[in-house]
């Protein structure tokens, strides 16, 4: 936009420049009443942009987080006043997180305002955009805290439509804990401890224009003040009055009558005299002089100072007091002086200091909460509320940190005395489904125990049923095959809806399971049990049902093992666990036929015989053993030929047919013969 022009001066010669200060001015040649435009000081620097014009490049502070975003009366987060909104640089080339997604996409982005990834903004590539720590995710956060899948952004018709996915911390909008929401421009989400922003390109210009359309308006506006004719003023009139009265006085010592205007007939009646005259103008210039005098007068003087308000000084006392007493952790007295400031001065909480102490107070109260818990052996509903608590500060952080590390020691050591207590009692089922809680590396010692008392149990029955006769021992079974249905029983629809591939509502029950037999030792350590390896199942057997779906069999064994292995530690029976070992039979085929094409032979016998051992009729694991006992054999006449001359060489490939030889085969034993006089004749 070019600089603007000062508006004419009229002949009376005062004006003003763009910048404030006087200029000079000059008679027109050809008289009148017209005037020269105006010519600047030459210090005037015109070049500099107006006022309202930005000349900076860059996107707005405030909406790409540097700001304090703006609050609205229902207290929604929105973007901030057009008058900082800056159209956005061209957005630099970003690594695209997800190859499935195209260029094309609609008109929004996500901007990280706060947390590990600070400052990174992702436009949508499709109309479906995932956000969560995993590097699948269509938008990976580095946010530790995040969930690996934590929400997803669909566009559709009426709008963008986010979805939480179940991440752990949950997902707000606007402060607000959603779990589906349409979104609006400007809105804020926090995930974990990082907050983003969702802009819709279209309302941004659309407020950029508003802005454009509301800055030329004011620019006509001010156009319009400046072509004012001075002459109007009433300044400019005493001016032009008091000139002619000194023309008068010059042709009366002249002798030169001045031309007088045409007067109007309404004005002919009054003739000042020539005194009459000379007495304005003295008065005239007298009164200038007293003007001038006063306004210098004046500006030496010192302003009056403000009255001091006593409300505002004591809320200032009382804010700094609360600020010392957030430093000190009293958050409660914080918050007190921060709300007696408040009522003094109305908005002096600018900082927010008592939500932040309240915040931080709510959070104390929640890890007492957890402690309370705690003492009374809830473990699991203390690890729920605290996983529900809030983030806060590093001051708060560490007192979470050493509270999981409390609360992992506490229920470890409430798991331990559970068990010693059913040892002592000679309940070994209840310390079996216990010792399964342990470490890996404490169930050692307690599983030795409890084979002792086992065995110590199965001698006490045997003589018992000698003593006391078979009655007395089918009645024992009976009472614990009772027993087995009764807890089997208590987990019917755990089972079916377990079977039925809905695990969240399968722990779902589980909770109700230990709500309703609070006082079964026996059923309440099997419950916690299952919540601890219906997920574990669950995470394992989705990967490999992903994989095993996008027809990566050899990729997708290794999960579904692990899946495998978890449903047998689970213990129920059905159509599951039959899907579960017919996928991983194929698999294991896959497997197996990858690994002897790269001549991994030991590998490959593995992968068939699991095969074998799930589906005793795969035709395909059969054929795949009888080709690899072929190669084995092959190998094995190689190694023996080559003995005497490459001792080594025959070592390396007895052991290979040694591993990938089923158990009894007569290769395997005649291979096993040979590497022992190998190693005899190395040895001597």
């Amino acid at each position: 936009m070019p600089p603007r022009r000062p508006s004419p001066s009229s002949r009376s010669g005062t004006g003003r420049s763009a910048g404030g200060a006087t200029a000079d001015r000059r008679p027109n040649a050809s008289g009148g009443g017209g005037s020269r435009r105006v010519s600047a000081v030459p210090e005037e620097d015109w070049s500099a942009p107006l006022s309202g014009e930005d000349s900076q490049d860059g996107g707005d502070p405030e909406l790409y987080g540097d700001a304090e975003p703006v609050r609205s009366r229902t207290g929604e987060t929105r973007v901030a006043s057009i008058d900082d909104v800056r159209p956005e640089a061209e957005e630099p080339a970003e690594d695209e997180d997800n190859s499935e997604t195209t260029r094309a996409g609609p008109p929004v982005l996500m901007l990280v305002l706060d947390g590990p990834d600070k400052g990174r903004k992702k436009r949508f590539k499709g109309v479906r955009m995932v956000v969560g720590r995993s590097k699948d995710c269509d938008f990976a956060l580095g946010d530790q805290t995040v969930s690996r899948r934590h929400l997803e952004l669909v566009y559709g018709e009426s709008g963008v439509v986010m979805r939480d996915l179940g991440g752990i911390s949950g997902t707000q909008v606007n402060d607000q804990k959603v779990d589906e929401c349409i979104l609006k421009h400007g809105d804020e989400i926090s995930v974990g401890k990082t907050r983003l922003r969702f802009v819709d390109e279209g309302e941004l210009i659309k407020e950029m224009r508003a802005k454009a359309e509301s800055g030329e308006s004011e620019e006509k506006a001010e156009k319009k003040e400046e072509k004012k004719d001075p002459r109007l003023d009433e300044k400019t009139n005493a001016n032009y009055k008091l000139a002619d009265l000194m023309r008068d006085e010059k042709a009366r010592k002249t002798g030169v009558p001045r031309p007088r205007p045409v007067r109007s007939s309404a004005r002919e009646g009054f003739k000042p005299t020539f005194k009459m005259k000379v007495g304005a103008a003295v008065g005239g210039v007298l009164l200038l002089f007293l003007i001038l005098g006063l306004a210098l007068s004046k500006g030496n003087q010192p302003p009056p100072k403000p009255p001091v308000d006593p409300n505002l000084a004591r809320a200032q006392e009382l804010m700094q007091r609360a600020r010392d007493k957030v430093r000190d952790g009293e958050y409660v007295d914080a918050v007190r002086f921060a709300q007696e400031a408040e009522k003094l001065r109305v908005g002096i909480d600018v900082d927010g200091v008592a939500k932040a102490a309240q915040q931080l107070q709510d959070i104390l109260d929640s890890f007492q909460t957890v402690r309370a818990l705690m003492a009374e052996n809830r473990y699991p509903e203390a690890r729920q509320k605290l996983a529900e608590t809030p983030q806060g500060m590093a001051r708060t952080d560490d007192v979470r940190k050493k509270l999981e590390e409390d609360l992992e020691a506490g229920e470890q050591k409430y798991t331990l005395g559970l068990v010693d207590a059913a040892l002592a009692e000679r309940r070994p089922d209840d310390a079996r489904t216990l010792i399964a809680e342990l470490p890996q590396g404490m169930r050692s010692l307690y599983e030795q125990k409890l084979a002792d008392l086992e065995a110590l149990l199965a001698k006490e029955a045997a003589q018992a049923a000698r003593q006391a006769g078979i009655r007395q021992a089918v009645a024992a079974e009976n009472a614990k095959q009772r027993r087995a249905e009764f807890v089997a029983e208590a987990f019917q629809d755990v089972e079916r809806r377990f079977n039925g591939g809905d695990f969240q509502r399968a722990t779902l029950e589980v909770d109700r399971v230990m709500d309703k037999y609070r006082g079964e030792a026996d059923i309440q350590a099997r419950a916690r049990n299952l919540k601890k390896l219906i997920p574990q199942f669950r995470s394992a057997f989705e990967e490999g049902q992903k994989k095993y779906e996008n027809n990566s069999l050899e990729a997708s064994v290794k999960p579904l093992r692990r899946a495998a292995e978890v449903y047998r530690q689970i213990g129920f029976n059905g159509s599951l666990g039959d899907t579960l070992d017919n996928e991983l039979a194929s698999a294991s085929v896959a497997a197996g036929q990858a690994a002897f094409k790269r001549k991994e032979y030991p590998a490959a016998g593995r992968s068939f015989r699991e095969a074998l051992r799930l589906n005793p009729g795969d035709s395909r694991a059969r054929d795949g053993l009888d080709e690899l006992q072929k190669k084995v054999e092959e190998l094995y006449l190689s190694a023996y030929i080559s003995r005497d001359r490459d001792p080594a060489l025959a070592t390396e490939q007895f052991k290979i047919v040694i591993e990938a030889s089923a158990e009894g085969t007569d290769v395997k034993r005649k291979a096993e013969m040979a590497l022992s006089e190998l190693q005899k004749a190395g040895g001597s």
